[in-house]
């Protein structure tokens, strides 16, 4: 994919500065030009999207597929109203055509260990919404086979080490009839792909792009910002928009500091660390989930018959568990998920070793999960955040990143882009 906006003269000064072209940082570049407020988008990638990577496999010439976050719910009605603005389409998921559990064999307890699951989901206990998952697991002594099926969603929702995050991303009043709402919400994608949005966005805006670009420091006074990049360059503006994941915000010097509590988030950063597989097979039915454990792999759906007759699995893996992915792992999950099935390709990004994400969508650490709220995000002066990792509601969707965009946006423009 490709984004067409003006790539050349950058002049030493705009409106306002953007450090970060995904999703938020382009809708907050559109959100402005809304209000005919010009923006310069800083980008240190060769490309936009950033937790958004839509391309297509390689060695085939199928459509884009989701290296990172790919679904939407059907209540992300920005999403929505976004892709239609440009003109994208939404591709539902398929239809659920089954379930399998692996291991097959369940322990004694289990349904009583699944109905105290829903039991709890259904009271939303403050208490035991901010344990972390896996002190949850043992003050419930839960059976083998349930902790593989609440850790089979938790790889795909908490997406982080059980002992770090708390249950409060993953256990609402909705699954106490089970896990089939949480199915629900990964109810369709982007058509040719979510960094799509980010591009289409980004052109409809008419933002100045600067791209390969990594920031290094970032500078406000009572005039204005200064950016200076690691390349030397230096840019002014009246205002600037951080729309960087958190975990990579300590490679950015702010002057002032930010305060506390924001500070804490940016040393400690968010845990989530996934393996995201993207497997080629051949005899799967479309609609298909597993769930439990298949060498590694807790979470397997088939999405969607490809063109040539094949079949894209999508699957799940918590790093902790396979910190180095391998085209054999994948392999040896989809023949334990899927006996019988045709291996013909995998791929991934290693979303952990990537410098400019150094990890998914968020997965908060329980101490400092409240810390992640909006109210501790400024703006601070001429300075404002945005990203789906802080977002004021649907955090860790891209739903998140437009709600985030949007908040930021308003907040500056009532304040100092109306001097």
């Amino acid at each position: 994919m490709s984004c067409h906006a003006n790539t050349t003269g950058i002049s030493d000064m705009t409106d306002v500065l953007i450090l970060g072209g995904g999703l938020a940082g382009c809708a907050a570049a559109l959100a402005l030009a809304d209000q005919g407020i010009g923006a310069t988008i800083v980008e240190a990638r060769d490309r936009l999207g950033g937790r958004a990577f839509s391309r297509a496999l390689p060695g085939d010439d199928g459509p884009p597929v989701e290296y990172g976050g790919g679904w939407g719910a059907p209540h992300h009605h920005r999403l929505q109203a976004l892709a239609a603005r440009l003109g994208l389409g939404l591709t539902p998921r398929a239809p659920l055509a089954g379930q399998v559990q692996i291991p097959a064999q369940r322990d004694p307890g289990h349904d009583a260990a699944m109905a105290l699951w829903r039991t709890d989901a259904a009271a939303s206990d403050p208490g035991v919404l901010a344990m972390t998952m896996a002190d949850y697991l043992d003050s419930r002594a839960m059976p083998a086979s349930a902790r593989r099926e609440i850790l089979a969603w938790w790889a795909i929702s908490g997406a982080t080490d059980p002992s770090l995050g708390t249950l409060a991303g993953i256990l609402s009043p909705k699954l106490a009839l089970g896990f089939g709402p949480k199915l629900e919400e990964l109810a369709y994608t982007i058509t040719g792909g979510v960094q799509g949005l980010a591009e289409g966005a980004a052109r409809l805006s008419g933002a100045r792009l600067l791209m390969s670009s990594p920031a290094e420091r970032l500078s406000q006074d009572e005039t204005g910002v200064r950016l200076r990049l690691a390349s030397g360059q230096e840019l002014t503006a009246r205002a600037a928009i951080v729309a960087l994941p958190v975990n990579v915000l300590d490679q950015l010097r702010l002057e002032p500091p930010l305060p506390p509590a924001a500070a804490e988030v940016r040393r400690k950063g968010h845990a989530a660390k996934i393996v995201k597989f993207l497997i080629r097979a051949s005899g799967i039915e479309p609609g298909t989930l597993v769930t439990g454990e298949a060498g590694g792999l807790r979470f397997l759906w088939a999405d969607h018959l490809r063109a040539d007759g094949s079949t894209l699995v999508v699957g799940f893996a918590l790093a902790e568990e396979m910190p180095e992915p391998s085209e054999a792992l994948a392999r040896a999950g989809l023949a334990l998920a899927f006996p019988g099935a045709g291996f013909l390709s995998a791929d991934w990004h290693d979303w952990q070793a990537d410098p400019f994400a150094r990890g998914v969508w968020v997965g908060p650490r329980a101490e400092v999960e409240h810390l992640h709220a909006p109210k501790h995000w400024g703006p601070f002066g001429r300075i404002g955040f945005a990203g789906s990792d802080i977002a004021p509601e649907e955090q860790g969707w891209f739903e998140g990143a437009l709600a985030s965009a949007e908040w930021t946006v308003a907040a500056l423009a009532e304040g100092v882009l109306r001097e």
